[in-house]
């Protein structure tokens, strides 16, 4: 067994370094507090432009050194960069703050913020209390893209991977099954004008937004949202194609789950899931591998199952494995319901 240091010396070494590495840790997440702070106030809009710092004070509505300290930390953490005498964001932050960027840097941050509290229970012996519905809706929001230039493109890619799938509901019927924000089959929908769609959701609240996203979109006498568990959803043979979410399905609701999407499908109806975690080869990203997994303990809901896992798991509740595909999406396990296509 090896000998800890036991000399004040090499104790007050170990002591300092562990403290510089939470002091690390924190002031990441102050980067954030920070970020979350001038994006309410409209910095992050406004900077998308290139600025002087003279101007952004002017718009800001405080004293020039405070200014100019923000501006400091932002680009200490490559937040803003500096060309000559104007400040601008950083390209790839820039996206997150765009209308028509793929994620929305609130989205983002409120993500972060609702793992946190699930986090916050990892010891509890009774485990985290049910998501409240905006806590729910901040996971939702923050696990998917925004219909827009950059998930059509997204999209256009799956539907060229699973070319099953994608004949399926281009004048068909798609079943989305914990649907979310829905912003895959909103896009699908904005792209697809023959493509109807049913999506569900456990979360009331959740729904509602997936609804009003539809009715702003204009697509919303194709798409329907019901708040509704999916083993309680009783339309048969009605659908030529569904999506599953299984990484938001609890252990004990998954087989049923499975039961009722193989019900609602036609014949020969095809459903794809999808392989949303693998354990990482670069040790790089363990952490955030691991800290996920706690969260997804947390809520009940088995992590990281492989693509032959989840198909596996779909053949218990009889369905017929066509393939697996290795998609810009990861891997995309490509299901169908036996029998012939009417």
């Amino acid at each position: 067994m090896k000998t800890e240091p036991t000399t004040p010396e090499a104790r007050n070494e170990l002591a300092g370094r562990a403290r510089r590495r939470l002091t690390g840790w924190a002031q990441g997440a102050g980067a954030i507090t920070l970020l979350k702070a001038v994006h309410d106030r409209g910095w992050t809009t406004y900077l998308t432009q290139p600025r002087t710092e003279a101007e952004l004070t002017g718009f800001a509505g405080v004293g020039p050194a405070r200014v100019a300290h923000v501006l400091a930390a932002l680009e200490a953490f490559g937040l803003v960069i500096r060309e000559d005498t104007v400040i601008r964001l950083e390209p790839a932050v820039a996206e997150l703050v765009l209308d028509d960027g793929l994620y929305a840097l609130s989205d983002v941050v409120a993500h972060a913020a609702a793992l946190d509290v699930v986090l916050s229970h990892a010891v509890d012996p009774a485990g985290p209390p049910p998501p409240t519905g905006a806590e729910a809706l901040a996971v939702a929001e923050g696990s998917v893209w925004r219909p827009g230039p950059g998930g059509r493109e997204l999209y256009r890619k799956l539907l060229e991977a699973v070319p099953e799938f994608a004949s399926a509901v281009r004048e068909g019927r798609l079943l989305d099954v914990g649907c979310g924000v829905a912003g895959a089959t909103l896009t699908a929908a904005t792209m697809l004008p023959g493509m109807r769609a049913t999506g569900l959701e456990l979360v009331p609240e959740v729904a509602a937004v997936a609804q009003r996203r539809a009715a702003a979109l204009g697509i919303d006498d194709r798409f329907q949202v019901l708040a509704l568990d999916v083993r309680d959803f009783d339309e048969a043979e009605a659908f030529d194609a569904a999506f599953w979410a299984q990484p938001f399905f609890p252990v004990d609701t998954r087989a049923a789950a499975l039961r009722s999407i193989r019900r609602a499908l036609r014949p020969g109806g095809v459903l794809i899931v999808q392989e949303m975690e693998r354990e990482p080869s670069d040790d790089a990203d363990r952490p955030g591998f691991v800290l996920r997994r706690l969260v997804f303990d947390g809520w009940g809901v088995p992590f990281a199952r492989t693509a032959e896992e989840l198909a596996a798991e779909a053949e218990k509740a009889g369905f017929e494995t066509v393939r697996l595909v290795a998609s810009p999406l990861g891997r995309i396990v490509v299901l169908r319901r036996p029998g012939q296509t009417g």
